[in-house]
């Protein structure tokens, strides 16, 4: 069951546009732009009781195919999760104090803790958080926002990997996540970016993906729930877009609601960006190259292990080899 969606939910706006009516796979998908600050989602979408049961029961088995993760999917993980580190870290000290929502199979809390940080999951998936606690032995909670059990100011990074696009009301779980910071706090998101130019253009929009930011949005999400916007930018690829938010004591009352502007640039990026155009650049061609690269380092990687405590004690090993290097780790 679908329901429509009456208003933006950053700005409150109720004028929409059209630029999407099917899903990557083909699947009949309404998406839309929000005219008042360029926010895209879908609409209509499920509701909020079919969305809790697809997460906790049957997201990772429709993408990954699998109750619980493999061995390829560790690896790969934890390949993320030093890249992930690489952007954390400025943010923390000895013994800090770090929760990360969406955490799948925990690969990113377990680094976090093998290096020293009071860090803690939250997964809504049973399968993904069960392997996290049995296989991995790391505190993860199973549930969403409003299910969590942290204590308020007790935190300070939270970080969100891929999972503001899933939630129903991202703003509501910023201003969550924004009292449980400490005065000083970070936050930490990262989403898949709208106006990416490397994907084919017939793939953006996701039957999963409730929303597609740009950086513009993004940041302003986090300025609706009350944070302050340190930096917005997207990856080096441009396919993902990250924000840092810091817990301030400032008043973001009166801040303004609409973006102008934004709407009209993210429609002409994904009007431009076609299968004819995208044909004229190199995505299309270096795309399965990458992809043949990346199936053959991970047979070579979990080669020689069975488990993936081991397999992640390599990967944190590494970081604490090569940490300061100029060019980054690189796993």
């Amino acid at each position: 069951m679908r329901t429509p969606v009456e208003h933006c939910e950053i700005c409150h706006g109720t004028h929409f546009t059209g630029v999407g009516s099917r899903d990557r796979s083909g699947k009949p998908l309404r998406t839309v732009v929000c005219e008042g600050c360029g926010l895209v989602f879908s609409n209509p979408r499920p509701s909020t009781a079919d969305l809790r049961a697809f997460y906790r029961e049957s997201y990772r088995i429709t993408y990954k195919h699998s109750w619980q993760p493999s061995l390829k999917h560790i690896y790969r993980g934890g390949h993320v999760a030093r890249q992930r580190l690489r952007h954390v870290m400025p943010f923390l000290t000895p013994g800090s104090s770090v929760l990360d929502f969406g955490s799948g199979g925990g690969e990113f809390v377990f680094m976090l803790r093998e290096l020293g940080h009071d860090a803690r999951g939250i997964e809504p998936n049973v399968g993904y958080a069960e392997y996290s606690r049995d296989a991995l032995g790391i505190p993860v909670q199973i549930g969403g926002f409003d299910e969590a059990q942290v204590q308020d100011e007790s935190l300070d990074l939270v970080t969100l990997f891929h999972v503001a696009e899933h939630l129903e009301h991202p703003v509501e779980a910023f201003r969550k996540a924004a009292e449980w910071l400490r005065f000083g706090g970070r936050l930490y998101v990262e989403v898949p970016n709208v106006e990416n130019q490397e994907i084919w253009p017939t793939s953006r929009f996701h039957e999963a993906h409730l929303y597609n930011f740009n950086a513009a949005t993004l940041a302003h999400a986090g300025r609706r729930a009350g944070l302050h916007p340190v930096s917005s930018f997207p990856s080096s690829d441009g396919g993902n877009v990250s924000a840092v938010f810091v817990k301030t004591k400032s008043d973001f009352e009166n801040l303004p609601a609409k973006l102008p502007g934004n709407a009209d640039r993210v429609r002409r990026i994904l009007r431009d960006h076609n299968v004819v155009s995208h044909f004229f650049t190199v995505h299309p061609y270096l795309r399965p190259l990458r992809k043949l690269q990346r199936y053959l380092r991970e047979r070579r990687g979990i080669a020689c292990y069975t488990d993936g405590q081991g397999l992640l004690r390599v990967a944190v090993k590494k970081w604490r080899d090569e940490e300061g290097s100029a060019e980054g780790p690189v796993w």
